[in-house]
């Protein structure tokens, strides 16, 4: 599992939520300005190579631009590349489903500038006033402590998203992909840090906030690239970290796979504590989520289960069953183990991936608008772009509806078009209002503008076209 977020004010950067504080005071970091740039201990850090003397800071104000968004160049190139390879031995990587990972990597981001530094501020209080015993900043053994700490909980975060329902609700989008590749790991909830974070608290006795943010960094980066299916095996190392292997099993919806793996970076935890589970060669994985959603619409991918989990409380016969529904595992139901009765998860799944019919040309479409809601997603959480609280909102409410609108492009709703064609009329209508946004990095307001009124005429002939196929249809009948 990956969290995609914003911890520095750059966009997309992957965090969990101890870049909360990262993010909260980056403006003031000496090297936040810093551009990210190609080298070998960039390189090394996406596979946790670093020493600790370099990765190493006294405060927070200390820290340096965040790892994580020194690291985009290297998510991009891995990922050209992976595809690349993929394509070159036939295996065509479906774009839709990449671009809603990203998506819900974007979801994510707009959260948490919304909660900005909450969630670790519980950390920096204990930390300061009930702290057991400060471990030097500098200390190689504090980089090691800190290293081992950040990895045994998360453990058990993980652990917990998948065995505890409320927080399952959270993590499924992460395990909604029905493929397999780096993409993958940017497909996030914009809910799960509420959940994740008490259980990193006992650090706070010990490790210092600035080493936490570090290696939670470090953590993550080196998810990265064990969601794909191209590396095989590392041999050895195989018994002690986690690995693509590992993670296949983790993300596979086959029933030897359901709650196992739940490791970061060492595979140890697993093997410790019974939930590890070898890939097996005699069973084709089979990815994505034991019931599978059937829509695109990425809001909703976010909020649906939610509402399956209250369903499910408010159907059963007690007030016992009422709170298990929430606190016992996703599969529990009353006469079952805690966490369910996997014997009715098929060993084998057959099924079709949810993939609706569509144009080719749509992909030029949405990637166009999905590149201009990155750049104003990276604009409103910079901050720099001179919004308003309330004009921040509703840039968000915007770009949520943007967002949205992609799914039912490529869920082939009947209103799909003719939804995007009065987002379009609304764009243009107000852009005006936020130049801030509209003139932010590339964007130029003439640029904007061209591109929205040659969207408002695709828009426009694709929805009369819909309409026109409804009524061919109907004559028909």
């Amino acid at each position: 599992m990956l969290y995609l977020k914003q911890s520095n004010s750059q966009v997309p950067s992957v965090a969990g939520a101890f870049s909360l504080e990262h993010q909260q005071s980056s403006q003031t970091m000496a090297n936040a300005t810093q551009p990210a740039v190609l080298d070998l201990a960039g390189l090394g850090r996406m596979f946790y190579i670093a020493s600790p003397s370099s990765t190493s800071f006294p405060d927070l104000k200390a820290l340096p631009k965040s790892y994580i968004d020194q690291a985009f160049p290297y998510f991009i190139i891995m990922t050209l590349l992976e595809w690349a390879v993929l394509a070159a031995k036939g295996k065509r990587p479906r774009i839709n489903d990449g671009l809603f990972s990203i998506v819900h990597g974007l979801i994510m981001t707009l959260m948490e500038y919304l909660l900005k530094g909450v969630l670790f501020s519980a950390y920096l209080y204990i930390h300061a006033n009930h702290c057991l015993y400060r471990l030097p900043w500098d200390s190689p053994v504090t980089w090691v402590v800190a290293a081992l700490g950040i990895d045994f909980c998360y453990y058990w975060v993980h652990r917990a998203a998948h065995e505890i329902n409320v927080l399952w609700a959270a993590h499924q989008v992460h395990h909604s992909s029905e493929d397999y590749n780096l993409t993958t790991a940017l497909r996030q909830s914009a809910f799960q840090g509420l959940g994740s974070w008490p259980l990193y608290l006992p650090m706070a006795f010990f490790v210092p906030p600035a080493q936490a943010v570090i290696h939670k960094e470090l953590n993550l980066l080196y998810q990265f690239w064990i969601h794909t299916e191209l590396v095989e095996s590392i041999g050895p190392l195989e018994w002690v970290l986690n690995t693509a292997s590992h993670h296949r099993v983790h993300h596979g919806a086959n029933r030897y796979c359901l709650d196992k793996n739940y490791a970061g970076v060492l595979i140890i935890w697993d093997r410790m504590f019974g939930t590890f589970e070898a890939e097996r060669s005699d069973v084709k994985l089979v990815y994505g989520l034991v019931d599978q959603p059937q829509f695109w619409n990425p809001v909703w991918h976010q909020l649906h289960y939610y509402h399956n989990v209250w369903k499910k409380a408010c159907s059963m016969p007690d007030w016992t069953g009422f709170v298990s529904a929430f606190v016992k595992g996703p599969g529990w139901f009353p006469g079952t183990p805690r966490l369910g009765d996997l014997s009715f998860v098929p060993e084998n799944p057959v099924r079709a991936k949810y993939d609706p019919e569509h144009s080719s040309l749509l992909h030029m479409y949405t990637i166009a608008h999905f590149l201009l809601a990155f750049v104003a997603t990276e604009a409103v959480v910079q901050g720099n772009a001179g919004l308003s609280q309330a004009t921040s909102l509703l840039v968000i409410g915007y770009l949520l509806w943007t967002l949205t609108s992609f799914g039912l492009l490529y869920e082939g709703t009947k209103s799909a078009w003719p939804l995007e064609l009065i987002r379009v009329l609304i764009t243009l209508a107000l852009l005006p209002q936020v130049p801030g946004v509209a003139s932010h990095g590339p964007l130029t307001p003439n640029l904007l503008q061209g591109v929205f009124i040659t969207s408002g005429g695709v828009a426009a002939t694709a929805a009369f076209a819909g309409l026109f196929a409804k009524e061919t249809i109907l004559k028909m009948d």
